[in-house]
Parts: C-alpha cells; structure tokens; sequence
C-alpha cells in the first residue's frame, strides 16, 4: 500500500491506497511544516493520525508534498520522523507543497499558483518545475494568502477602517481586545496559522463591498508580484490554481485575469485525490525525482 500526504502548514491530508487506487483509510492532521516544527512536534501529529498508524506495517511507500520541504535539512527531519512511525516502508519521497500541487494540476505544460495559508507560483514545462521567484514566507509576503487577508482584516479593524456592520459582525465572532490577540499572536508557535484563521472571516462576508476591495487588492498584488513573472509562459500555458484561498476567492481571480486577457484552466481546493490517481496510475519513484 502506499501514503499519500499534502501538508501544507495549518492542515495535512493523508490517503493510504492500495495498488489499484482504492482509498484504504485517510485522515486529516495538523499542518507539518519542519521549518516551524521541531522533530519531537512532528512525530507527536503523526501518531495523532492513528486511522493511517493502524495500517503503518503495511504501507511500503510514501509520497510526501509538504509547505517547507524545500531544503536537504528540512527533508532530512520529516523522513527521519517517518522513518520512525513507518519502520517497513522502502520508499519514502519528499517533495515541497508546489511539486504536490503540478501534479495534482496537470501532466502538460502550465502555470500553477498555490494560495492557501501561504502563497507560490511556478511553471511547470512537461518535466520540470521552474520557480522565477521564492516564495518568501509569511514574514516577508505570502500576497493573497490565509495569513495576508487575515493581517489586512485585522488592520482594517483595529484601525478603524472597517464599516459598521462588519465591525458587529467580527465582534460577535471573535474576542476584540487588542492585548489577548497580541498574547495568542506572540506567545503561538505557529503565527501564520493564527493569522491565516481569521481568513475565514473574509470568504463569509466576500459579497461585502468592503471585503471585495480587499480579495482584490490581495489578488491582484499575487498577480503582479508572482504570477506576471511568468508572462511569457502565459502566452502559450495554462493557468492553475490550487488551494482552500484560490477555491474561494475564485470569483475575484477571474475577474482580474480576464482583464488582462487570461482564463483560469482549473481550480483545486484539495490536491490529495488527483495526486493517489498520478502517483498509483502514472509514476514511478523514479519518473517523481525528475521533478526538483
């Protein structure tokens, strides 16, 4: 049998099937970023995820797509973790988010863009993954994110810009003192998934002029900060976009590409399902180092 795991950093999917793409068991964890967590942490949501534990004797590879995965060091950590929950797989493969997410896209030729606690964009030409530009972390950008239209919604609250109705809206919803935020805020281990929460906000009350304007500045700063680096693919590629932000937001996204004269191809708020079928039907562990 063989897992399947998206683990982008607030939430994990896992899917074991067996070699005819028949889903086993599944189950649905925390985020498993190693470059937030630490080893002891990442260990600690694996056994969580004991629907896919009771099966651990059987499950002979893994293919694992995670946010952070990007670097030897980081790789090393979730495949020593595995290593240990897993002790009769032989294949363990590990993969960033952004190669999980061309597969679940598409085998030709496109433009992927991931919007989901984080944001990324690459090209992928038919065989490999070409990124004009990092993705910079939640610090630094993540433009149209979770974690950025949680930050822009918090601004406009705390800074008096948000209307009336909204503003009975979010206090109804959430704790309003300024201080406990900044508690849960500083003293969490994962910021950017707390932030990220409050884009839920946003997608409940998307039809709001207020929150339309925000969708759209956030939207349209991925497009010019990342997505137009790749104008010349646009040309001749596809565009995809994956993630629970871009399947919401999907209404916002079309309206600013179709004026500038694209067409989104297809939307993916879950990549776990399209992966078990590419990865059971259509690859081997060989044909996936291909893809760096």
């Amino acid at each position: 049998m063989i897992l399947v795991v998206d683990s982008g950093s607030s939430k994990c999917d896992w899917i074991i099937a067996d070699e005819t793409g028949k889903h086993i068991a599944k189950s649905k964890t925390k985020g498993l970023n190693p470059l937030i967590l630490s080893s002891k942490e990442i260990e600690d949501v694996l056994w969580e995820a004991s629907e896919i534990v009771y099966f651990k004797n059987s499950i002979s590879e893994i293919y694992f797509f995670g946010a952070g995965c990007g670097t030897e060091e980081a790789n090393y950590k979730i495949q020593t973790c595995l290593s240990k929950v897993f002790e009769n797989c032989k294949i363990i493969n590990i993969k960033e988010d952004i190669v999980g997410a061309v597969y679940a896209a598409t085998k030709e030729p496109g433009i992927i863009a991931i919007l989901g606690t984080g944001s990324n964009c690459c090209y992928f030409d038919g065989n490999e993954i070409i990124q004009k530009a990092p993705s910079l972390g939640y610090m630094i950008a993540d433009d149209a994110s979770g974690n950025y239209f949680g930050k822009e919604l918090l601004k406009s609250f705390y800074l008096h810009q948000m209307p009336e109705d909204l503003v009975i809206s979010f206090t109804q919803q959430y704790d309003a003192d300024l201080n406990k935020l900044f508690q849960k805020l500083y003293n969490s281990q994962y910021p950017n998934r707390y932030l990220a929460s409050y884009a839920s906000f946003i997608f409940k009350h998307k039809e709001h002029p207020f929150i339309q304007r925000i969708l759209d500045k956030g939207i349209r700063l991925f497009i010019e900060n990342y997505l137009m680096l790749y104008t010349e693919e646009l040309n001749n590629a596809p565009i995809h976009f994956v993630g629970s932000v871009a399947y919401y937001a999907q209404d916002t996204i079309n309206k600013i590409l179709q004026e500038k004269g694209y067409v989104v191809r297809s939307y993916i708020q879950r990549p776990i399902d399209k992966l078990i079928k590419t990865l059971v039907f259509n690859l081997t562990p060989t044909s996936l180092e291909k893809i760096s």
